[in-house]
């Protein structure tokens, strides 16, 4: 690919709800934002990181990673996507790699691994999902992946689904300018990712303590 073919991004803000500020508090002796920042500046080449507020422009100067600039209503809103990620009308890469910064154990191999099978795959939108071996019912108690008339609990006999891992998401610019989203849900193509701490994603203060345990115990900040 040359250089405007494909880039690899992610967005900050300060407002989050569930967890206020959870990408400049204190995380482990660091941020999550300067966690994710040494990840793309690991990878160096085409990528990028988007904010409203000067402290976000701050940071990927002191990881030499390119910043790109969000309106003030991109950062606050909540929906719809076309709004959120305005800016990237403004990029000139063909395709695009999203990748969660709220991951802090996410690996740069991983992205990498992932592009790589995204390329395997003609270049075609691709989302992280991670396999998961459980019973589970809908909100009225029916049985989805199961039997309602089993007789043991046994997850070796489950029917397996996938779960979105909320992680990394691989679409064409020009379809993002067209529908307003990420893909047209009947082309997008599933890749399964290994599970575990690396997919651990900080969105309540609950994951934000828990992340920050997990952090100790691995003692590394990034993993």
């Amino acid at each position: 690919m040359n250089d405007k073919q494909l880039a690899i991004w992610s967005c900050g803000r300060i407002g989050s709800t569930r967890c206020p500020n959870k990408m400049l508090r204190p995380f482990n002796d660091s941020t999550l934002t300067d966690i994710f920042l040494s990840k793309l500046a690991e990878l160096e080449h085409n990528v990028f990181f988007a904010g409203f507020e000067p402290v976000f422009e701050d940071k990927c100067q002191e990881h030499g990673v390119p910043f790109v600039q969000r309106t003030q209503e991109s950062a606050e809103v909540d929906g719809p996507a076309s709004t959120v990620y305005s800016f990237l009308e403004s990029q000139p890469y063909e395709y695009m790699l999203c990748v969660n910064a709220c991951l802090p154990f996410l690996k740069t191999s991983t992205i990498v691994s992932f592009l790589e099978r995204c390329a395997e795959d003609q270049m075609k939108p691709c989302m992280g999902v991670i396999k998961k071996n459980n019973f589970f019912v809908d909100l009225d108690g029916q049985p989805l992946n199961f039997s309602s008339d089993i007789k043991l609990m046994n997850t070796k006999t489950v029917t397996p689904v996938h779960e979105f891992a909320n992680a990394l998401y691989f679409f064409r610019k020009a379809d993002f300018m067209k529908i307003g989203f990420w893909w047209n849900w009947q082309e997008v193509r599933y890749v399964e990712l290994n599970g575990g701490v690396e997919m651990f994603d900080i969105d309540t203060e609950d994951d934000f303590s828990i992340a920050e345990a997990i952090g100790k115990g691995l003692g590394a900040r990034t993993a």
